[in-house]
């Protein structure tokens, strides 16, 4: 792996607002992922620490001990370092058992209409055509939701290849999704933090699957694993999230 070693600069991301979340706020895979680009080819890890806005100049500050934040005009967005990834992750399911489960989740979100909270997000929103649509569903009985996804187009980098941006778009809500199914669809969680490294980058017209997990909650803290597999079933890049149901 290759580090971009962090000098002591500045510089600035601005998250269009076609990578939204929520209809009003930024993804926070994409968001995180757009922290994690500028550290190279290694595992960071991303708090996130405020509602990300759109189409605003951020500024991205490092730090002497070689970690990031993001700041939006005086509040604290993101902060940013590199970590270890300490993660088990399941062995990849049955691609036409996750192609299956994809397709009946996708029919269950519908029924909740373009109203619904995050039928928008760019990652799992089932009512826009210019997203992800990352939409999985129940596989087995230990809690994993799957699905099976080609990477668009549209998100290439300059060598052809799925941008990380899009990478950690693609990591972040099969895990949330993951607890909800468990929870119910009425208990609101919002992720707080991404720890992620993409161990093979993705190609764009390659079809892969995505899954997410639950591994433990702590009262309002809600752990939860994300991966994404090739055809052949090797894990091409991974998260480990934290996600926190709102203080009542």
């Amino acid at each position: 792996m290759t580090t971009d070693k962090p000098l002591n600069r500045t510089e600035t991301v601005i998250i269009d607002r076609r990578y939204n979340g929520p209809i009003d706020s930024g993804n926070g895979g994409w968001m995180a992922g757009s922290l994690a680009r500028l550290f190279g080819d290694v595992s960071v890890s991303v708090a996130l620490r405020a509602p990300v806005p759109l189409a605003v100049p951020m500024c991205v500050r490092w730090r002497d001990d070689g970690t990031a934040t993001l700041d939006d005009n005086g509040t604290l967005v993101a902060e940013a370092a590199v970590a270890p990834l300490d993660l088990d992750v399941p062995v990849a399911p049955d691609p036409v058992e996750a192609e299956a489960a994809g397709v009946l989740a996708q029919q269950v979100s519908a029924q909740h209409g373009a109203n619904w909270p995050y039928a928008h997000c760019f990652s799992c929103g089932f009512a826009r055509s210019d997203g992800l649509g990352i939409v999985p569903g129940p596989v087995g009985n230990d809690g994993i939701v799957a699905t099976t996804w080609t990477p668009p187009s549209l998100e290439t980098d300059a060598r052809g290849q799925l941008a990380v941006e899009a990478t950690w778009a693609a990591l972040d809500c099969s895990g949330g999704l993951a607890w909800t199914h468990r929870l119910g669809a009425g208990t609101a969680i919002f992720t707080a933090r991404m720890t992620a490294v993409i161990d093979q980058r993705l190609q764009v017209g390659h079809r892969y699957t995505v899954i997410g997990w639950p591994i433990a909650q702590e009262g309002r803290k809600l752990h939860a694993g994300t991966a994404i597999f090739d055809a052949a079933g090797k894990v091409q890049a991974r998260s480990r999230q934290l996600w926190l149901i709102p203080r009542a």
